[in-house]
């Protein structure tokens, strides 16, 4: 479906030789970095794009003199000027850069998910006490794991009962999906990637665990795949890590909603049943739903749901 891609990296300069199917540089398309493989053996007689050009698929990048003698022609380049413009001199640029790639791509999949979905946003707060503690116990046995690895598996869970909200509209149908498919939104210094962590009521959290840092990893090395990244069902963004308390999130087209997740505070927290204060460490859930797929009562019911299983999250499988 791509119309474009990036020349994110030359792997090999003019004048130097390369094998058959030997890389030759990478193409940034769809949140992912593509390989392109020498289609001969020869000499790289010329390199008509610059790293951080744009180029239309199907054009040709480069000029490769095979061992046969034989030189494929060559299109025109793409100009991507980074010169500032003249203009109000009141607003002095310290970057010009071509609007393209990841960037381009992120903008254009949440353009278009506000554009055509309504959506709306519910907020709750919820008690991390326990979940914290079992955190804790994994890690006093070694098992290093992170809240993330916590909230998808909880997610799953919570989705079990409310597979309303992993759905989609496929055509003219709404599809209410068994699988899974938990999309964690990762950020790195070139963007933000969203992997999806399938079947994920089906593994336990060491196994999420183990998965998301390796996707993780992948994401930040900039070697994510196609399959990586496709079939989600649901998504999770938690930033509680960046001080920051309540999260609007935008739902991930095809997708019913996104679940955010933001800081851990110390509160003072009125117990209900004998009016005592006790001090909690608390979060805020925010989810963000499609009204085109659900409406706010299994939102609520999904928020509620989640804060259950927070009490006391031993208690549940795969936890």
């Amino acid at each position: 479906t791509m119309t474009e891609g990036t020349i994110s990296k030359w792997l090999k300069k003019e004048g130097e030789y390369v094998s058959l199917d030997e890389s030759v540089a990478e193409i940034e398309t769809e949140k992912i970095v593509n390989t392109v493989e020498a289609p001969v053996a020869g000499k790289i007689e010329k390199l008509l794009f610059a790293e951080g050009d744009v180029a239309q698929i199907g054009t040709v990048i480069a000029v490769i003199e095979s061992e046969a003698g034989d030189t494929a022609e060559a299109a025109g380049r793409v100009e991507t000027g980074a010169e500032d413009k003249a203009g109000d001199p009141v607003k002095v640029a310290a970057e010009r850069r071509p609007y393209a790639g990841l960037r381009k791509r992120i903008g254009e999949r949440m353009s278009e998910s506000w554009r055509v979905s309504p959506q709306g946003t519910m907020t709750t707060r919820a008690d991390m006490t326990e979940l914290i503690k079992l955190k804790n116990e994994y890690e006093a046995k070694g098992d290093k794991l992170s809240l993330t690895d916590f909230v998808v598996k909880i997610t799953a869970l919570a989705l079990e009962k409310n597979l309303s909200l992993n759905a989609a509209i496929e055509g003219d149908d709404l599809v209410i999906y068994k699988s899974i498919n938990i999309g964690v939104a990762v950020g790195t210094d070139d963007g933000l990637f969203v992997p999806v962590i399938r079947h994920a009521e089906e593994k336990n959290v060491g196994q999420i665990s183990a998965e998301l840092k390796e996707l993780t990893r992948k994401a930040k090395e900039n070697r994510l795949q196609s399959e990586d990244i496709t079939g989600g069902t649901f998504t999770v963004n938690n930033l509680g890590m960046f001080d920051v308390d309540v999260v609007t999130a935008i739902v991930n087209p095809p997708e019913a909603a996104i679940l955010a997740i933001g800081t851990t505070r110390k509160e003072a927290v009125v117990d209900e049943e004998n009016d005592t204060v006790r001090i909690r460490p608390m979060t805020t859930l925010s989810v963000t739903a499609d009204h085109r797929l659900t409406d706010g009562i299994p939102v609520v019911k999904f928020l509620k749901d989640i804060k259950e299983i927070m009490k006391n999250p031993a208690e549940y499988p795969g936890m």
